[in-house]
């Protein structure tokens, strides 16, 4: 058995591919990243790509002999305002195509995939035991306040989450701080620090959100920035968000006291 892995920003890819290794598959690492050699161990095959070439991509899938894709990590939005001539004929077609939200978008790319015989999986089937579960996640509860905050920040995000933007944001003293855009939700917590310097962040999923490509993840990384930011509380929407690196994520927890609850 083989599997092709579209490899973006950040840890869940390296996770993704130890998890393939260990399970003895033939793994082809299509990195969009520029820290690729992390991957290196992992994979029977690397192949690094400064920006998004899909032609290229369906190509070496193939070659490789791989039926199955899997697609995880950030790949930057700000990567859509390269000029045309940059990309290659597919990525263009599918650019000028489609709607530039995450949602049409990635709806795009998995479709010319998978009309090429190559099916995109959930990687989420992988790392089963990376999605959070509801209610009390870390040692301590939110407070009450920190509840009222979380109902206000899923109020809204029922609000924005169909627009396509907006899958995190941040309350303070149930007031909208910050909310996720291109950005992504690093960026959004760190503006939030600036502007309030306390708060609740609160991470859920659009309905007809994709669960094959597109699931929300925290990690290590999420909680080092809001403590820097002052922000004491994260929720997540259980059975639909990953916790990466899960034992060291909750030690973090512990030692900032960041309540951190499964909604």
């Amino acid at each position: 058995m083989s599997i092709a892995l579209i490899a973006g920003e950040g840890i869940l890819p390296v996770e993704i591919a130890k998890k393939l290794q260990a399970l003895q598959i033939s793994t082809l690492i299509l990195a969009l990243r520029d820290d690729y050699e992390e991957l290196k161990p992992y994979a029977t095959k690397l192949i690094h790509m400064k920006i998004p070439n899909l032609g290229k991509g369906v190509r070496e899938i193939k070659n490789f002999g791989a039926e199955k894709l899997i697609m995880a990590g950030r790949i930057p939005k700000k990567i859509i305002y390269c000029l045309p001539v940059l990309f290659d004929g597919l990525t263009r077609s599918i650019l000028n195509n489609s709607l530039r939200d995450d949602h049409s978008l990635l709806g795009s790319i998995v479709e010319a995939f998978e009309n090429e015989n190559i099916k995109v999986i959930p990687y989420w089937q992988i790392l089963p035991e990376f999605i959070a579960p509801q209610g009390k996640l870390s040692e301590r509860l939110p407070s009450q306040k920190e509840f009222q905050d979380i109902e206000y920040g899923k109020k809204i995000l029922r609000v924005t989450l169909p627009c396509s933007f907006g899958q995190a944001i941040c309350v303070a003293d149930e007031a909208v701080v910050s909310i996720e855009a291109m950005e992504g939700t690093d960026m959004m917590i760190k503006r939030a620090g600036e502007l309030s310097g306390h708060g609740v962040v609160v991470k859920m999923m659009k309905k007809d959100q994709d669960m094959r490509y597109d699931l929300p993840t925290v990690g290590t990384k999420t909680l080092e920035n809001m403590h820097m930011a002052g922000l004491t509380c994260l929720a997540v929407e259980g059975g639909k968000t990953l916790i990466l690196e899960a034992e060291k994520f909750f030690a973090l927890a512990k030692k900032y006291n960041i309540s951190v609850w499964g909604i």
